[in-house]
């Protein structure tokens, strides 16, 4: 990513004087870019996130950092005397702030539009209908369609081609990604012998504050109410959200994964890739559901599960030992069956000389 700042330019950006600490180039000095620590060059800034407490990755190794050709580095912890670098209480919060500033800079100089008629920016290929509500210093990319009685709030980015149908709500400083879909029809039919009959579908969906939802999702609109997501959820790409599903606030879903009609998800649940929920369910608070699970009943707060249908990962994993022996235990029947066979077949050979 091109920043083209100065390191005077970067620090005021960041943060207050307070709590960064400049590194040993020049004010003057100008980054070119930032970039990763295996790409960055003498101009680039490199930056280090702590992966967090809960993190099941490990923490960037000092080799890394010591190979790196990063002609400054964004950390939250010193790294070494050979390095030059910019200290600050979270790097990735400095780094948020960072790329928002950047991308809103070179957003406003690209954009015609007169920004002292409106306080937020909106390509001109975008189609903002006259009722809808835009928030502050909101951006709203190429080919973006909001309908009739949106209310986007402010610090939303909406990505090109993402597509918020009438009357959904997105909350402040949420970020959707390319080609999403808010708002588009629940898949409600009733069975009947002459064929399927739709279902009106008339509900909205409610998206909360600090919401990320990847490219090519699509959150179904409730058939009367709403579907929530609440705030500071996050939603990998190609996932599918069906009508009135509830999100509970801090929840993680990964990519490919769909979620049936009228389910309920608490806080801080962590939702593996392609795992498929049937509707109706309740999934408790802090649940972790692994990868290629199928989750078919209710799951209490906690619960770790997985598989098809999802078990307890514990038991899951004593099953999985289990399944790997099976063709040694497989062999292991055949040779007794024969062994049992040919031992009834002498017998019966000898009885015939000596009876029973």
């Amino acid at each position: 990513m091109n920043i083209n700042l100065s390191v005077k330019d970067i620090i005021r950006v960041i943060g207050s004087s307070d709590d960064t600490v400049s590194c040993c180039y020049p004010d003057s000095f100008v980054v070119k870019r930032v970039e990763s620590l295996e790409t960055a060059g003498p101009e680039d800034l490199a930056v280090i996130i702590d992966r967090g407490e809960a993190s099941v990755f490990d923490d960037v190794s000092a080799e890394k950092i010591k190979k790196s050709a990063a002609g400054l580095i964004l950390t939250h912890k010193s790294i070494g005397k050979d390095k030059k670098y910019i200290l600050v209480k979270d790097a990735l919060v400095a780094s948020q702030k960072l790329v928002a500033f950047v991308q809103n800079r070179d957003y406003a100089q690209n954009n015609k539009q007169d920004s002292k008629q409106k306080n937020y920016f909106v390509h001109e290929s975008a189609v903002v209908s006259s009722r809808a509500q835009v928030g502050g210093n909101s951006v709203v990319h190429a080919h973006v369609f909001i309908g009739h009685d949106c209310k986007i709030g402010s610090n939303v980015t909406l990505y090109p081609g993402v597509k918020v149908l009438d009357r959904c709500i997105i909350g402040d400083n949420t970020i959707v990604h390319a080609n999403t879909v808010i708002g588009s029809d629940g898949f409600g039919y009733r069975v009947t012998k002459q064929g399927l009959q739709k279902i009106p579908q008339i509900g909205i969906v409610r998206i909360g504050n600090h919401v990320e939802i990847g490219a090519n999702c699509s959150l179904d609109r409730a058939a009367f109410d709403e579907t929530v997501i609440s705030d500071l959820v996050k939603i990998d790409n190609s996932v599918h959200i069906a009508h009135g599903v509830k999100i509970g606030t801090g929840t993680a879903i990964l990519a490919q994964t769909g979620i049936a009609g009228s389910v309920t998800i608490g806080l801080g649940c962590q939702i593996g890739g392609q795992v498929a929920i049937k509707n109706d369910i309740r999934i408790g608070n802090g649940v972790k559901i692994v990868s290629k699970s199928g989750v078919m009943h209710n799951l209490k707060d906690g619960a770790i599960v997985c598989g098809i249908p999802a078990i307890s990962f514990s038991r899951w994993k004593r099953l999985s030992v289990i399944l790997a022996k099976l063709p040694e235990l497989f062999k292991n029947l055949r040779d007794l069956q024969a062994l049992v066979a040919r031992k009834k077949k002498r017998k019966s050979f000898w009885s015939k000389f000596f009876g029973q």
